[in-house]
C-alpha cells in the first residue's frame, strides 16, 4: 500500500499545478516587474520605508517550485513519503508545478489542485481540496481525499505550506487500505522557486 500510495501521490504532485501568490497594488499588464507581482525588494503597495509588514511577490502563471525541506513533526499516516527524500522514493528534493493567477490572487498546488487552491492575501492563505483521487498504477483504485493547506510567504517566490490530508472511502479495487479505512498525513514543506521549467519533471 505504501508503494502504491507514494506512487499515486508523487505522480499527482509532480505532474500537476502548484500555485502561489499575493495580490499587489502595483499592477501592470505583464503581472508586475519581471513577471511577478510586487515591486523590487519584495515590498508591495507601500513605501518600503514605511512601517508595516513586507508583502512578498510571486511569479504569475506556471512555475516549478523545489521542495527544499520538511519541518520536524510530520506524521505520514497515509505513507505518502512527504518527509522522505527523492533518493528514498519520497518528495523532499522534488520540483512541483505551482500556478498563481494574479487577477484572482489564487494559488493552486499540485495536479488539478491536489493540495488545494485558494486566495493569498497579506502573505497568507488557506488552500482547500475535496475530491476523488486515483492510483495511477491501478486506475480502478480510487478514494475520497481532502486537503487543507496553510500557506505563508517567507520571501519573494518562497513559502511554507502546512498540509493536512485525509484519505477515506477506498474502492474495493484498492489492494491495501489503511486500518479502519481512513488515514491522515500532516506535514510542512518549505518551498522555493527553482530553475526547472514546467512540467517540472
Amino acid at each position: 500500500m505504501k508503494s502504491l500510495m507514494k506512487s499515486a501521490f508523487t505522480m499527482t504532485l509532480l505532474g500537476g499545478i502548484f500555485a502561489l501568490g499575493c495580490s499587489s497594488s502595483t499592477n501592470s499588464d505583464d503581472g508586475g516587474l519581471g513577471g511577478f507581482t510586487g515591486s523590487e525588494g519584495g515590498a508591495t503597495g507601500t513605501d518600503a520605508g514605511q512601517d508595516g509588514p513586507v508583502l512578498f511577490g510571486l511569479s504569475t502563471g506556471d512555475s516549478c517550485f523545489d521542495i527544499v525541506s520538511v519541518a520536524a513533526g510530520s506524521n505520514d499516516g497515509c505513507n505518502l513519503g512527504v518527509a522522505d527524500t527523492v533518493a528514498n522514493n519520497g518528495l523532499v528534493g522534488a520540483s512541483l508545478l505551482v500556478n498563481y493567477t494574479q487577477a484572482t490572487a489564487t494559488l493552486t498546488v499540485g495536479t488539478d489542485g491536489s493540495l488545494g487552491a485558494g486566495q493569498i492575501a497579506f502573505n497568507m492563505g488557506t488552500l482547500m481540496r475535496d475530491g476523488t483521487a486515483t492510483d495511477s498504477a491501478m486506475t480502478t483504485c480510487m478514494w475520497h481525499q481532502t486537503d487543507t493547506s496553510m500557506v505563508t510567504l517567507t520571501a519573494t517566490n518562497e513559502f511554507d505550506v502546512s498540509v493536512t490530508e485525509v484519505e477515506n472511502m477506498f474502492a474495493n479495487a484498492c489492494s491495501m487500505k489503511p486500518t479502519g479505512g481512513t488515514c491522515t498525513s500532516t506535514w510542512t514543506w518549505h518551498m522555493k522557486k527553482g530553475t526547472k521549467t514546467p512540467p517540472c519533471n
